[in-house]
Formats: structure tokens, sequence, C-alpha cells
């Protein structure tokens, strides 16, 4: 321990003496923990983010479409292909799964439109207008801030009731009641029946900038043409795959599809979402320690050559501690601590500034960030591993100095 201790005590009053070569000697850890701090503290956090939201959405709730909008991301032509060719989804559809679907509690349609929205002289564009079944409480999470969400009777007659969200709220009618306004959606007006509590953002974009509709009463404002999106909700989270393999065969049955023709309709599951965020952060992750394992090679190389340097000054100083006695692993032992010092010092600094970094980030825009113990032990023990390892040829050296010739060195 105390030889530990005088390492350290040795390698501080190095760092102090030759400030501007211990800056560039730092350089090298101090960025490559930096990125990897910074970046994997965002990661982890948009993990969190996007797992959290999936969770409070429902993991036993899929969706069936005309075509998957992640393959737009994943296989561009194959989206595109999918969209000439795939037929409408209807409400017919919607039915027939109600009826042949055992393993699901509710069914429900849906459709998704952008509209300018008004009550009395103000309007507020850009706002999300979908119109619904009236199973859709069941099938997301949506809890009401007052009022009440749309009936059957009213599902079944169009009615032109809504409710709203909570940011269509404040900024169209606040601070007068909103049950029973009117909300005028295209040439339409709207009875507000409900409004939804406040959700906030996700990633930058409102969740409460939305008015639901019955879906007939949606259709005579944007035309009966639109394809609709089919939501289920499966009786529990561990029948999700077979309700979900339960659901595409009702499908192809209902299109009157061949056992070896494909399927002209997508599937959508969170899982599936959380499956394309693991592949994309996992590439992240793999660019990111190739680059930051190049910038800590250059660092460890200026580490090694900054040793050298000591070495070569201290020529003389290690000739008088080997003539009083010093053996050699007290020698190697005493630049592997400077080493590891110089080297733990920069990626301290290093993890300050990543950590500084994604704090930064998530304030100045809509990512954020965790701080996880496990990066520090990490990022802790790579600096110390650096250290040691290029470290170890100058300690050699220094070690295998011989005392007479270490003496005569000016």
């Amino acid at each position: 321990m105390r030889l530990l201790l005088e390492g350290m005590r040795v390698a501080v009053g190095a760092l102090v003496a030759n400030k501007l070569r211990t800056l560039l000697t730092l350089l090298g850890n101090i960025v490559g923990i930096m990125s990897v701090v910074a970046v994997v503290s965002l990661l982890g956090g948009i993990d969190n983010y996007i797992r959290q939201e999936v969770a409070a959405e429902g993991t036993s709730v899929f969706s069936i479409q005309r075509v998957s909008f992640l393959e737009a991301v994943t296989d561009f032509d194959r989206f595109l292909e999918a969209l000439r060719h795939n037929p409408r989804i209807d409400r017919d559809d919607a039915e027939w799964l109600r009826e042949q679907l055992t393993l699901a509690d509710h069914v429900s349609a849906r459709a998704t439109a952008t509209a300018r929205v008004g009550v009395f002289e103000k309007n507020l564009g850009e706002v999300e207008v979908r119109g619904e079944e009236a199973a859709y409480p069941f099938v997301e999470s949506l809890p009401l801030d007052s009022g009440r969400h749309l009936t059957a009777l009213e599902d079944r007659e169009s009615a032109q009731v809504a409710v709203i969200g909570w940011e269509v709220y404040e900024e169209l009618i606040a601070p007068r009641r909103a049950l029973g306004q009117l909300v005028r959606v295209g040439a339409r007006h709207f009875k507000v029946i409900g409004v939804a509590a406040a959700r906030g953002r996700l990633l930058g974009q409102s969740r409460d900038r939305f008015v639901i509709v019955p879906l007939g009463a949606y259709r005579k404002v944007f035309g009966p043409g639109e394809s609709l999106e089919i939501r289920v909700r499966a009786h529990d989270v561990a029948l999700v795959d077979d309700a979900v393999e339960e659901a595409r065969v009702a499908m192809r049955v209902r299109h009157g599809l061949r056992p070896r023709e494909a399927d002209d309709f997508a599937v959508s599951t969170s899982g599936q979402l959380v499956d394309l965020w693991k592949a994309v952060s996992r590439g992240v992750m793999v660019a990111l320690v190739a680059l930051v394992g190049i910038s800590m090679v250059v660092g460890g190389i200026v580490l090694m050559n900054t040793m050298l340097v000591s070495v070569t000054e201290r020529t003389r100083e290690i000739g008088v501690r080997k003539a009083i006695g010093a053996r050699r692993l007290a020698i190697v032992w005493q630049f592997l601590v400077e080493s590891a010092t110089l080297s733990v010092l920069g990626g301290f600094i290093g993890m300050l500034l990543g950590f500084a970094i994604a704090s930064v980030v998530s304030l100045a825009t809509v990512l954020p960030y965790v701080v996880n113990a496990a990066i520090v032990v990490v990022a802790f023990a790579t600096t110390v591993l650096l250290g040691l390892v290029f470290g170890t040829y100058p300690a050699l050296k220094a070690a295998r100095l011989d005392p007479v010739e270490a003496l005569r060195a000016e």
C-alpha cells in the first residue's frame, strides 16, 4: 500500500511539473473515455425510455396494417412493393377478426390523418385526427382528465362527438370547461365529450395534440378510401405469439391466399420495435468501440512515450535507488503505478466530461440519458489496464538499467 501511494505521489508530482506534456499525454484517454461515456449514457437513456413506453402501451397489443412502416427502415424496396400490391384493410377485416379470434380480448380498427382544428376563431394546425372504434380504450393506455370515451352506440351511429388531447384543450378551449364545446374538424363540428390527461412528449413529439372521433364520422370528413390499422389485444402477454399467428391465419383466409403465397398484410408487435432499436444501438456501439479503440491505442502510445521520456530524465535517480539496494520489482512497480495513475486521471476527466456532454445534449434535445454504474466501472478498468499495458515496457527498461551507468547520467 505504501508503494502504491508513493507511486501515485510521484506521478502527480510529474503531472504538476510538466503541465503541457501531461495534457498531451492525457488527451487520448480523455477523448476516448469521454466519447464512450457520452454515447453509452445517451443510448442507455433512449433504451430505457423506449422500453418504458412499450410497457406503458402494452406488450400484449399488436397491430395489422396494409404495410409495416418498420420495413421502411429495414427494407425500403420491400416496403414500396407491399405498398403497391397489398389490398386496403377495412372494417370488414376487423369484424372478421373479431368473430374468428379466440385468443384476443379486443379488436379495434382506426384511421389517422392530420388536419387543422378550430374552436370559434381559434385554430390549431397539424393536429392528429384519429377515427376510432369504441374498443380503442382497451387496446391503448389513454386515461382521461375529464369526461368519457366514445360509446359503442356513438361508434355505430357515427355520432359527431370527440375526445380531445390536453394540448388541444389548452390551446383552443382553456380556461373554459371543455365538455360540451364544439370542435371544428374540416367542415364538420364535433361535440367534446372527453379530455385526455396530459401525457407529455415522446422524443420531441407531443402526445397530447390529437382529436379522436368515431371511425364513421372520420370517414365523412376524410373520405372512405384510407386503409385502416387493426389493433388486437391478446388475452395474456404469454399468448401474444399464438394470438399473432391466429390473426395471421385468419387474415390469410379472409384474403383467400394460397399456402405458398406471401402475406398481403403486415403484423407489427411492440417486440419488433424493441428489436429494431436493439439492432440500431448495437451497430452504433460496434462503430463506437472501433473508433474509441483507435483513440485508446493512440493514447496508450503517447503514454508509453511519455513514460520513456520520464525514465530518461530520471536515469540518475534510478541509479541511486538501485545502488542503495532497490530491487528491480520495486522500480517496475513504481513506474507501473505512475503509468496507471496518468491513465486513470485521463479516464476520470473523460468520464466527467462524458456525463457532462450527455447531460447538456439531454437538456438541449429530446434525448434522455442515464448514469450507469457499469459504465464507470468498465471505463475505470479500461484506463487501469491501458496504463499497465503501455507502461510495462518503460518500467522494464528502467528496472534493467545498470546502476553504474545510470549514476553517470547527467
